[in-house]
């Protein structure tokens, strides 16, 4: 990864996929999806913060997404912009939605790094896998109402044991 962007740690570019993973997939519970598609409730804007877990501690991110939803509710854009004390990202991501199963790909612009997410809806949210250079993690999301709670646990050696994001449509 470093030949590719020298400036970049590991651990940064780890942090940063992490939190692109946070908000790429907004799934409805499955009596969402009998309303009008896995995503017709996401369209709109929405914002949050949480917290990004870390061996040296805890730090704060807030972030703001817009999503457009297709008429049919089965595929998702994503523009998100979030920030924490030490960094700043901005992602574009593309999902859809077949029966219970989604796939997408998303991309942080401002460093060109890509990654895919594919998953199962349950009754509760999703349940996924995100993954990008070097970095896959678990990631859980469940919604009721307004609100949206997303967790991201990273899998294999990271500095980052966790990422817990709340949501709320504005």
């Amino acid at each position: 990864m470093s030949r590719l962007f020298p400036q970049w740690s590991i651990f940064r570019v780890q942090r940063i996929a992490l939190a692109i993973g946070l908000f790429l997939l907004p799934v409805a519970t499955s009596a969402q999806q009998r309303e009008g598609g896995a995503f017709s409730r996401f369209a709109g804007n929405w914002s949050g913060e949480g917290t990004v877990k870390t061996s040296a501690g805890n730090e704060r991110i807030r972030c703001k997404a817009h999503y457009d939803v297709t008429s049919d509710g089965a595929s998702l854009e994503q523009s998100l912009l979030c920030a924490s004390d030490s960094y700043k990202l901005e992602v574009r991501s593309k999902v859809a939605a077949t029966g219970t199963r989604f796939a997408g790909k998303w991309n942080e612009v401002t460093r060109d790094a890509i990654g895919n997410i594919s998953g199962t809806i349950t009754g509760a949210g999703i349940r996924g896998k995100i993954d990008g250079i070097g970095f896959t993690a678990d990631l859980a999301i469940s919604t009721q109402a307004n609100r949206q709670s997303v967790t991201i646990e990273p899998t294999g050696a990271t500095d980052i044991s966790q990422v817990a994001i709340t949501l709320t449509r504005i």
